[in-house]
């Protein structure tokens, strides 16, 4: 059973990933961010945030843009450092 439960699960996996994927396509598309403008996004967000928490790295900010039913969202994860580490 083990066997049958990983292959059909890794299907679903795919399906969802692909079904993201796509997503993300269709909302790239549709706000034309090119990964230039993204990485700018980024670097802005960054030096913004660093004025109110503790250093922001640019590098470590994930920003995805994700389709929702009737409004699209922009995502950022913004790791925060914190004290002592």
């Amino acid at each position: 059973m083990g066997f049958f439960d990983n292959l059909f699960g890794r299907r679903e996996r795919s399906a969802q990933v692909a079904k993201q994927r796509l997503m993300m396509v269709l909302v790239d598309d549709r706000y034309k961010l090119t990964p230039e403008m993204l990485e700018q996004m980024k670097l802005e967000m960054a030096e913004v945030l660093s004025r109110y928490l503790p250093a922001v790295d640019p590098e470590q900010i994930e920003v995805t843009l994700l389709r929702g039913e009737a409004t699209d969202y922009l995502k950022a994860d913004i790791p925060l450092k914190r004290g002592g580490e």
